[in-house]
Parts: structure tokens; sequence; C-alpha cells
């Protein structure tokens, strides 16, 4: 039974929110209240599986009035993914700055 709906929006965390504080220099305020990330598993080319992961400023893409379903949500808008990567098994992220 389908008691327990699958979130689609998620919050940074483990490797990702180090990555981003860390490399990025994201304040920790931003990482709570704003940044938020949709993800898909996938394989690398060198076959490792990984998270992809994308992440938006939540605040921004409300008030664009924007519903997100899925990974999907982005595709028509990238400009909305200041950062896009991936995760691994062990929890590094590898995560490229997208936009100014």
């Amino acid at each position: 039974m389908g008691l327990f709906k699958k979130r689609i929006v998620k919050e940074i965390q483990g490797g990702a929110w180090g990555h981003l504080f860390n490399v990025h220099k994201i304040a920790v305020e931003t990482l709570h209240n704003e940044l938020r990330c949709v993800e898909r598993k996938g394989v690398l080319d060198d076959g490792r599986s990984v998270t992809f992961l994308r992440i938006f400023n939540l605040k921004e893409v409300q008030r664009l009035g924007i519903d997100i379903k899925g990974w999907e949500s982005f595709d028509q808008k990238p400009d909305l993914i200041p950062f896009e990567g991936y995760m691994t098994r062990l929890n590094e992220a590898h995560l490229e700055k997208k936009k100014a």
C-alpha cells in the first residue's frame, strides 16, 4: 500500500552540504533556509553508481510559481540551477557552479 509518498524536493545533506559550505562558501543559513535539491540515481561513464543532484533556490522557484515534479522540472529552466553534480556511495560530493 502506498502509505508513504516519496519526497521529490529534498534538503541538502551530508557530503553535498559540506561541499557547498567548504568549497563554494555557501552560508549555513542559505543552505538551511533556501537551497534544496532534486535527485536521480545513475551511473558515471566509469561505471560507478551515483546520485545526481540539481541544487536550486526554493524561494526563487516558489516566487516564480514553478511546480517541481521531479528531475525533469528543470530541463527547460536550467538557469534556476546554481549547482549540479553528483554524490558517490561514499558520500563524496562533486558539484559544479552553473550560473553567476
